[in-house]
């Protein structure tokens, strides 16, 4: 056995990057190296390779883009890709090249994307025994050059948080020679006595994300010499005549010199992709191209970006508000200074290959709308092509939902919540793509859940709850709001929303060993609420502490920090004693799963405990209040979240009073909302679950009433659902595809009566819809589910439905079914019986 290595130089950086710069959030460093292939070193059919970069990178072989990554990490775990390069290799030279996105870390700018103190690209050949590891390793072998035309804006007042948005001026010495390169230098450290490199390395745990293409459905607002008609030749549609009538004519748009050109384009619904700008190069250098990204047509905001004022998203006599990219063309004399998307020069250059200028926005960018203004400078420019590629997390949606007859809105909020959920995700669950793109806790919950029900898919959702866990600060005793981060932010609650993923993961994968080493984190910060219980009233208070957000939801009547103020005055939050409650009988279902038996009755004794004070407290003989019911404020300190709360604690634990008080709550009339108030889109989840507790038909009774209000946002023309009703900031965001949930677990009525699916319970609610077709993934097999479930009903008389249910995918494994249906009693079947029945309704 060889001795283990004292010294890790599998980093390389530039030699004299610098992070001194005030007016970027970060810089862009290029690599590049020159890979021969001949009788020595023949052409490989696969040549897998290690990287990963601090902060982002692109891989190009022979200006192809082959991958892009890491995976969001930060110091607990970082993220490499293994990619095979081999079937982009050629005979003879290649050009290998990698553009870092290295972000500063000694700044608050792109809170989205975590680094560690120094920046680096590490590439390795997955074999290191493998001849092509010492021609593809970092090292000064590689030449590198720092991008100093382009920079990160920190100038934008629409983006706080991610500060990818770009600039590119083409600077005098550009012309002369273009970017400086210089070898690599390694960066070694010592991994001697417990040392390593700063980065905690581990393969990625997600799939590459799936990419695709998506075109240009419409023009407005074009303002140009050139016809309307010629522009949307150029650009507009997809239709295979299209594509062949821009191929053949190659000519593209005509821009003369000195003149100016503006227009909007729309894709047919909101997106996120990678934005190619393709130009014929001009003759010279000068002119600039400005593009706006914007998620909907508006009037002027309040507050920028907080503050919206939207309504029907396409009307373009309003404007178009968002983060803006700026480009100066390079023109000739500037062709080889990789400012215009090009990764580095061809090995053996084809001059006709350089005569395009492409401006390419390192990062995705989201938008409905694209606002593009072109500045042209003293020689003619000619806009050749848009072209867009959308990227996302690959989730394969093997759900289906089909409903007939007049309920077509139905199949509306399912396509929508698919398109909201799946641009949602990337490397990791976002809140919202356009503005944060964080994995919050309370979110992510959200979305797991309905990833779960559209693919049977965990592999993002063990990745968040994975990351979440690594949050955790042991001085705090919570984990952070959010994950991975170059923020850190505490909101209590989202601890608990945290421990109820590992529940919820338990219940549909039914896998115990991964939760095992949670454990620990999970009593810590149940151990931070139980530490602020007071001992009079047995309630938990809140914590004033500096740096502790006690967030409870996005209303009117909280603002500006989502908190009531009756639990501000009184010190006592009815939510956070509820959800307390709840997030303890969740963590004893993951407690007696890991057969922590102690910690599991512990937990839902002190849930009790927690209910009765709630009970003698909180609840004024009516209804729950937001504070102490003793100084409650009848005008000011009641809201829909803790009725909702109560029951799903159990401090309501009258089936019939919690139906009387959701009903009272719920209700559409002007004194109900004048004193309830209401709970957001984020909520709507918990809200339906509440409904599903308390039985006795209340849950169909407000069912289709329940989805006005993402019926009224389709009205207005949105594609995906919106943040909040009060805000607008927002509009996608994945708490609002709840009806992927609904549909699956309460509609169809499938869901886990056993961990892992080992048992299910058939309860569908057949009076909701006349006729319907759906399917549920309940397991997969690798890429693919390998288990589904079959629901389907249709009437046979006027007063008859024909309901079935059965299984594809089984084979020898039989599964237990509880069925519960209208007018029948219920009965305990499995698998391999005929599933068909004839109910009443």
């Amino acid at each position: 056995m060889s001795p283990s290595p004292q010294t890790d130089t599998t980093w390389m950086w530039h030699p004299s990057f610098t992070e001194e710069r005030a007016d970027t959030a970060g810089m862009f460093v290029h690599f590049r190296k020159t890979l021969v292939v001949d009788e020595v070193l023949p052409p490989p059919s696969s040549l897998e390779i290690d990287i990963t970069a601090d902060t982002r990178y692109k891989l190009y072989v022979n200006r192809e883009l082959v991958a892009f990554g890491p995976v969001k990490g930060d110091a607990s775990l970082w993220f490499y890709d293994r990619v095979d390069i081999g079937p982009y290799l050629r005979p003879g030279r290649n050009a290998v090249s990698v553009t870092v996105l290295r972000f500063f870390h000694a700044t608050s700018y792109a809170k989205s994307f975590p680094r560690l103190a120094s920046g680096g690209l590490r590439i390795t050949a997955s074999d290191r025994e493998s001849p092509w590891d010492e021609h593809l390793r970092s090292g000064p072998a590689w030449e590198t050059a720092i991008d100093l035309s382009t920079i990160l804006r920190v100038d934008e007042p629409e983006d706080e948080f991610l500060h990818i948005y770009e600039r590119t001026v083409r600077r005098a010495s550009d012309e002369h020679g273009g970017l400086a390169w210089v070898p690599a230098r390694i960066l070694e450290y010592d991994v001697s006595t417990g040392n390593s490199a700063p980065w905690n390395l581990s393969r990625r745990m997600i799939p590459p994300s799936r990419t695709g293409q998506i075109h240009i459905s419409a023009l407005h607002n074009v303002h140009s010499d050139v016809p309307l008609a010629e522009w949307e030749t150029t650009l507009v549609g997809d239709s295979e005549a299209q594509r062949q009538g821009r191929a053949q004519s190659r000519t593209g748009i005509r821009l003369t010199p000195h003149t100016t050109h503006e227009f909007d384009l729309e894709v047919p619904h909101h997106t996120t992709a990678f934005v190619y700008f393709r130009f014929t190069r001009p003759a010279g250098g000068g002119g600039t191209f400005r593009v706006r990204y914007a998620e909907a047509y508006e009037d002027t905001p309040a507050l920028v970006p907080y503050l919206r004022r939207k309504g029907n998203r396409r009307d373009t006599s309003k404007n178009l508000l968002g983060p803006e990219d700026i480009y100066e063309f390079q023109g000739w004399r500037g062709a080889d200074h990789l400012g215009d998307g090009d990764p580095s020069p061809d090995p053996d250059p084809d001059p006709a290959a350089d005569d395009t200028e492409t401006f390419a926005p390192f990062h995705f960018r989201t938008f409905r709308f694209a606002r593009v203004r072109i500045d042209v400078g003293p020689s003619e420019l000619v806009l050749r092509q848009i072209e867009l590629t959308t990227v996302q997390y690959p989730l394969d949606v093997a759900a289906r939902f089909e409903v007939s007859g007049p309920e077509d809105t139905a199949n509306r909020l399912w396509s929508t919540s698919i398109r909201t959920l799946n641009n949602c995700m990337h490397d990791c669950y976002e809140d919202c793509p356009f503005y944060e793109q964080l994995q919050y806790a309370m979110d992510t919950r959200s979305s797991a859940l309905f990833t779960y029900y559209v693919s049977g898919d965990d592999r993002l959702a063990r990745q968040a709850i994975v990351q979440l866990h690594n949050s955790f600060a042991a001085g705090v005793g919570l984990t952070a709001s959010r994950a991975p981060s170059h923020s850190t932010q505490f909101i209590p609650h989202f601890s608990i929303y945290w421990i109820c993923m590992l529940s919820d993961h338990f219940t549909f994968f039914g896998d115990a060993a991964f939760l095992r080493g949670f454990v620990p984190v999970v009593d810590a910060v149940l151990n931070y609420f139980h530490s602020l219980v007071d001992p009079e009233l047995c309630l938990v208070r809140l914590d004033a502490r500096t740096g502790i957000w006690n967030f409870v939801d996005w209303a009117e009547q909280w603002r500006p920090y989502g908190i009531p103020p009756a639990a501000a005055r009184t010190g006592v939050s009815t939510y956070t004693n509820s959800l307390y409650a709840y997030g303890l009988k969740m963590a004893a279902k993951v407690m007696w799963a890991v057969g922590r038996t102690g910690l599991a009755e512990e937990y839902m004794a002190r849930a009790a405990q927690v209910t009765r004070a709630v009970n003698t407290h909180c609840f004024d003989g009516h209804f729950f209040t937001d504070g102490l019911a003793g100084s409650a404020d009848e005008g000011g300190d009641y809201s829909q979240h803790n009725q909702v709360w109560a029951v799903l604690s159990g401090a309501e634990a009258s089936p019939e009073r919690g139906r009387a008080i959701l009903r009272a709550c719920l209700a559409p009339s002007s004194d109900v909302k004048a004193k309830f108030v209401p709970a957001s889109i984020s909520m709507s989840f918990y809200t339906l679950r509440a409904l599903s507790e308390v039985g006795g038909g209340l849950y169909e009774e407000l069912f289709h009433r329940f989805w006005d209000p993402w019926a009224a946002q389709l009205a207005l023309n949105l594609t995906t659902w919106e943040e909040d009703s009060v805000s607008q900031r927002s509009d996608c965001h994945a708490w609002g595809s709840v009806p992927l949930y609904e549909f699956m677990a309460e509609v169809a009525g499938i869901r886990p009566a056993e961990p892992g699916w080992a048992g299910v319970v058939f309860q569908p609610r057949v009076g909701l819809y006349q006729e319907l077709r759906v399917t549920v993934p309940l397991r997969r097999d690798g890429d693919r589910p390998d288990l589904l479930a079959h629901v389907s009903w249709k009437p046979t008389s006027e007063s008859t439905t024909e309901v079935c249910l059965e299984f594809e995918g089984l084979v020898s494994e039989v599964i237990s079914v509880i069925v519960k249906l209208p007018s029948l009693p219920a009965r305990l079947m499995d698998s391999t019986m005929d599933l068909e029945f004839v109910v009443r309704t």
